[in-house]
């Protein structure tokens, strides 16, 4: 039975130190039918140098050249460009094992357009792993989508946000016209949420396929700023306004509220908290014209019981500003019962405040 093609996208901006290596580890794949598309994105340092060298040596790889335009439009170049069955995205500064292709392709049924690889880390380009990123506890089982109830898996599980080592079906994309928004940092974080979303099934591998180089710190994910804030904030308007604004099916519609106030979340404990201390006034300002307008609601009670009264407790203290919320959150987490109680005192302050305002917030049943 032949091997069905595999497009492998490979971003490339100023990554002279890592390209090589990175395309070796595709090179040695004991999955042997892929094309491997590796777009230099307007680098300044010898990254097409290093790309040219694998182009010479196997025509499987090949090599695009652009101005740079960011990572978002680079990879859909890579999608316009495959001729692949499936797609797999690769970041130019990791490594590969050697049968990430072949374990993945061995899970693909034809409900499945997702599989999810397992990730380890590694300090530098290299196999030595120093931790494993969070993965599925549940492996090999195909998870079905029914009523978006994968939605339900991404808030109550911990699973990296990432677009790298998984591999989709190109139908599956195609017909649901996913491409990453432009100009946009964190696009990995909508692209997440879009193919979980749409997705008729997925399922986890139960190894690691993917080497994530931690050391490179010239990656985004290692240098936070106020555009990554604006940006992640303007994740939220766009789910928002085309999943819950726009969407007529109200089961479907519940669990994008879930993931909205899920994100508002994370945009308190992650982002809020990343902010250099000079910039704190001005993330505060934009986050809470995010949390005025983006106001979800809830009428069933999906999650589990802790994280519903978690999501609650975080509706009702969203009127406080964004430094009380932290707080707050990490109170309503904690087991110690003075937490719980400072806990208390600032859900009763913001209490308060919602009575002024008018705002209620109906508890799920």
């Amino acid at each position: 039975m032949s091997q069905p093609l595999i497009s492998i996208i490979v971003p490339c901006y100023n990554v002279e130190a890592f390209v090589y290596k990175a395309l070796e580890s595709v090179y040695q794949q004991t999955y042997k039918n892929w094309e491997c598309l590796v777009i230099d994105d307007g680098s300044k340092d010898s990254t097409l140098q290093q790309i040219e060298l694998w182009t010479e040596k196997d025509i499987r790889f090949k090599s695009f050249s652009q101005e740079n335009q960011g990572i978002s439009i680079t990879r859909n170049n890579g999608l316009k460009a495959a001729k692949g069955e499936y797609v797999y995205f690769f970041d130019s500064d990791d490594l590969l094992d050697e049968t990430a292709l072949e374990d993945l392709y061995s899970l693909i049924d034809k409900d499945v357009d997702i599989v999810v690889g397992k990730n380890v880390v590694t300090v530098g380009q290299n196999r030595n792993i120093t931790e494993y990123l969070e993965h599925y506890h549940i492996p090999l089982k195909k998870i079905t989508n029914n009523n978006k109830e994968l939605i339900k898996l991404i808030v109550e599980q911990p699973i990296i946000c990432v677009a790298w080592n998984k591999l989709f079906k190109m139908s599956f994309l195609k017909n649901h016209q996913l491409v990453f928004k432009k100009n946009l940092l964190h696009e990995d974080e909508l692209w997440f949420f879009e193919t979980f979303y749409n997705a008729n099934a997925i399922v986890f591998n139960n190894k690691p396929t993917y080497y994530y180089n931690w050391s490179n710190m010239d990656s985004i994910t290692n240098n936070f700023r106020l555009k990554n804030l604006e940006d992640y904030l303007h994740i939220i308007d766009y789910i928002f306004e085309k999943y819950y604004i726009n969407n007529s099916n109200t089961i479907f519609k519940e669990f994008a509220s879930i993931y909205l106030t899920h994100l508002q979340m994370k945009t308190i404990q992650h982002g809020y908290k990343q902010i250099d201390k000079k910039l704190k006034k001005q993330a505060s300002e934009i986050i809470k014209l995010n949390f005025d307008k983006v106001e979800p609601r809830r009428t069933l009670m999906v999650l589990d019981l802790k994280l519903e009264t978690l999501q609650y407790n975080f509706k009702i203290v969203k009127v406080l500003n964004p430094k009380a919320i932290a707080k707050a959150l990490r109170y309503f987490e904690s087991t110690k019962k003075m937490k719980l109680f400072k806990g208390n005192l600032l859900k009763q302050k913001a209490m308060v405040i919602n009575k002024k305002k008018n705002r209620t917030i109906n508890k799920v049943h």
